[in-house]
């Protein structure tokens, strides 16, 4: 008889940044001969199907939350997400309790969860199985180089940044307790797992610490010294570029007849005032000079006619696969997420980041030290005059050699294909 095919449950809960880059690993367990099942949360089901692998969404769509006004509030005052928080535990324990059914109706060989999923490491208990924590910033792990890149903290110095790491630690637990105790009175006194230890380590059969998957780039966190040794710095996830995608005929035509402009979008970050980002925006390309195109979409861009002034040399643009688009470019300018910063620099291009909130002044920070792009604006801060400066900087040639450099480090890290046949070789010779 056949030797049946390895089934990995893989979560991550969150926005399409939290998303791809999983089902990008997913695609190329698939292609390797894994029963894969990614569940998140809704509006995800075609990425995923067509990635070879199979949807159990779980319902929560984020996409739709980022647009709530509690949650836009919950971005920038702490009195907003307390608030936020509050509304939204039941919606959270109900995506608990899913992720318990989904996990024990699959019945995996290997679960993967990012940490808004650590609720599946009582599935794993229970069922016996190893489950692996995974993290598309350095958050799960304390260090002494950097802070947690959750606060949007400076540089402490070695005691108070690994300080950051256990306050940020501590909070996590009280967010995944009432979920946890969700999950456990979902499965009943006979089923309910052990609620000790930490759900953020994973769990595996036997003991011993799970294998902990870094999926960033070492170009972009140099590997600290004073890591565990079960964190394995894998490298982004990235999605290859699609060979069959065709551009728009006015995006092509404007691509062709120029210079490489630059990019400027910021993703599904909310603005607390779209049309006076636009503004901005408008206003420092009209000092620069600079071809551009500018993404709208639902982040924090609004699209609207464009003064006479920037006619011909500024592109309005509703969406386009990054990884097709910012080969084309000179330059990218966006708020700091995870996905955006890699994939910017998995082409070479420098970069200016215009952060919001978490990880993405960590992101900024870091795509300045390394050389890659001007030091960050926070968007709050963003005026005609200094992203015009930080704009004309972009050209500086200096910047795109630490791009570069940070380019060759990402090619020779082992991505999803490295990680997808780690995976593998270890379930299948039960050595993980």
């Amino acid at each position: 008889m056949p030797t049946p095919r390895k089934k990995i449950l893989i979560a991550s809960l969150g926005t399409r940044g939290d998303v791809q880059p999983y089902v990008a690993l997913a695609h190329d367990l698939a292609k390797m001969g894994a029963d894969v099942v990614v569940t998140t949360g809704e509006g995800f089901d075609d990425m995923i199907t067509a990635a070879g692998a199979r949807s159990r969404p779980v319902p929560l769509d984020y996409q739709a939350l980022l647009q709530n006004e509690d949650i836009q509030a919950a971005l920038f005052t702490l009195k907003g997400k307390i608030r936020a928080a509050r509304k939204n535990i039941d919606l959270q324990k109900e995506a608990a309790r899913r992720l318990w059914q989904i996990g024990m109706q699959e019945k995996p060989d290997l679960i993967l969860f990012n940490l808004k999923a650590t609720v599946l490491t009582l599935v794993a208990r229970h069922l016996d199985v190893p489950a692996l924590p995974t993290a598309l910033q350095p958050v799960s792990a304390a260090t002494g180089s950097f802070p947690l890149p959750l606060f949007g903290l400076p540089d402490l110095g070695p005691f108070l940044n690994r300080r950051s790491f256990a306050i940020g630690r501590s909070l996590m637990r009280l967010g995944i307790a009432p979920l946890a105790k969700a999950v456990r009175a979902e499965a009943g006194t006979k089923d309910a797992p052990a609620p000790s230890g930490d759900l953020m380590d994973g769990h595996m059969p036997g003991g011993g610490s799970p294998l902990s998957l870094q999926a960033f780039s070492r170009g972009l966190v140099p590997t600290p010294p004073d890591w565990p040794e079960n964190n394995w710095a894998c490298g982004y996830w990235l999605t290859e570029p699609d060979p069959n995608y065709v551009p728009p005929e006015d995006l092509a035509s404007f691509l062709e007849n120029g210079p490489e402009p630059i990019y400027l979008g910021f993703g599904s970050m909310p603005s607390r005032n779209p049309a006076k980002l636009t503004e901005t925006v408008l206003a420092a390309l009209e000092q620069t000079g600079q071809r551009a195109i500018l993404a709208t979409g639902w982040g924090g861009l609004s699209g609207q006619s464009l003064p006479r002034t920037l006619s011909g040399r500024v592109f309005l643009l509703d969406k386009a696969p990054h990884s097709w688009l910012f080969p084309r470019c000179a330059a990218i300018v966006h708020h700091g997420g995870a996905g955006t910063t890699h994939e910017a620099l998995r082409w070479g291009k420098p970069s200016l980041i215009c952060p919001v909130f978490g990880d993405q002044p960590f992101w900024g920070a870091q795509v300045h030290k390394i050389g890659a792009g001007p030091a960050p604006i926070r968007q709050k801060s963003l005026t005609p005059s200094k992203l015009a400066r930080a704009l004309m900087q972009l050209e500086d040639p200096v910047y795109r050699v630490g791009a570069k450099r940070v380019a060759d480090t990402m090619a020779s890290e082992p991505g999803a294909r490295g990680t997808a046949e780690r995976l593998l070789s270890m379930i299948e010779g039960d050595t993980i």
